[in-house]
Parts: C-alpha cells; structure tokens; sequence
C-alpha cells in the first residue's frame, strides 16, 4: 500500500481484488490537481493503463497511490483543490478517486486564481463536490476547511502528512511515478499505455 493506513480507503485504487494474503506494487502517484500533465497521466491511468492490466489478468498484482502534491507556484488554486480533495477523503473516502477525475477535469488557469481568494477557489471547488458526488454536505466540507485562529484547519494534519513524504522521497515536480518506493522516470505523462503496462510487467519477473 505504501502509504498511511487511515487513506487506504480513499487514496488507494485497487484494480482487482485478490486475497487478503497477497503482496502488491504500489505504483505511487504523485499529482497536482492544478497541472495539466498530471491530469493527462491520471486519465490515462484510469482509461487505459488499468484496462490493459485487466486485459492480461494482472491488475490483481498492483495497487495505484495517490498522493496530493501542493505546488507553489500553481499559488492558491493548487492548494485549495488538494484540500478540498482531502476533506472529501476524509469524509467520503469511497469518492475521492472519483473526486480527483471531476477536479481535473475542471482545473483553474493560474491566471484566473490570481483574481480570486482563497475562499472563493474553495468554494468552486466544494461546489463541485456538491454536484458531482453522492450525499456530500457542504457545511461540513466548510467547517473542515475553515481555519481557526493560530491553528489552522481540520485538514492541516493531512496536508503535512503529503508534504514530508513528498519531501522525504525527493520528488519536486509533477507528475512523478514511485513504484515500491523507486523512482521510475520512464513514466510520463507522454508515456504511451502500452509502455507503461510494458514497465510494470517487468516488474513482476
């Protein structure tokens, strides 16, 4: 899994169950809601990269991690998306992977942000989440996202948590793919599916 137990059930992507007592690969995504090459990785992880796995009945060896990367010169549209996406994990876990694809899918220019507040992206952003997912209430998205005084917001624990591991594994740009902890820069967004499924296969010789 290869990552902190308490997002196992909104950050992990399981393409197959298998059993209880079978190890995985953890192919370790780290993207930024705000970049457009994350989001071309993201969807092709999801449209074709998994489809071929299932194809030739090994989905069942890889688990796929997502990790929230705040980039700062993506400036507040970055940093709201990723924690909004956070509070939607932590309150509806079953629909962050899905939460992730509809920001994407609605990412904010950097020179649209620049114009607006901080409150104003989080509030696109929950707006979304209302429309595009099943039961979410945003009063409680608010009161998670807003900070009190010289403490900061429900989800700062959470924000930390991404941010020293991204720190500590070395990654600085998005998207980066770790598969069992290694760097495997031959997997870009530019990457064809068929290579990356070529890349992983190898992997289990």
């Amino acid at each position: 899994m290869s990552i902190a137990p308490r997002f196992a059930h909104s950050h992990v992507l399981s393409p197959v169950s298998s059993s209880s007592n079978s190890i995985k690969s953890a192919v370790q995504l780290f993207l930024d809601y705000n970049c457009p090459f994350s989001k071309k990785l993201f969807n092709k992880i999801n449209t074709e990269v998994i489809p071929l796995l299932e194809k030739k009945h090994i989905a069942d060896k890889f688990d796929f991690v997502f990790f929230n990367v705040i980039q700062p010169w993506h400036y507040v549209g970055s940093g709201a998306y990723h924690e909004v996406a956070l509070a939607v994990a932590k309150l509806y876990p079953d629909q962050f992977w899905k939460f992730s694809e509809i920001l994407f899918d609605n990412r904010i220019d950097d020179s649209v942000t620049f114009n607006k507040t901080q409150k104003e992206v989080v509030g696109l952003a929950i707006d979304l989440a209302v429309k595009s997912l099943e039961g979410v209430d945003s009063k409680k998205l608010w009161e998670l996202l807003t900070p009190a005084p010289d403490k900061g917001n429900g989800l700062q624990k959470d924000n930390k948590y991404f941010t020293r591991y991204q720190r500590t594994v070395g990654v600085h740009t998005t998207p980066t793919v770790l598969v069992d902890g290694i760097t495997f820069g031959n997997i870009e967004s530019s990457t064809p599916a068929e290579e990356i499924v070529k890349i992983l296969e190898e992997l289990l010789d």
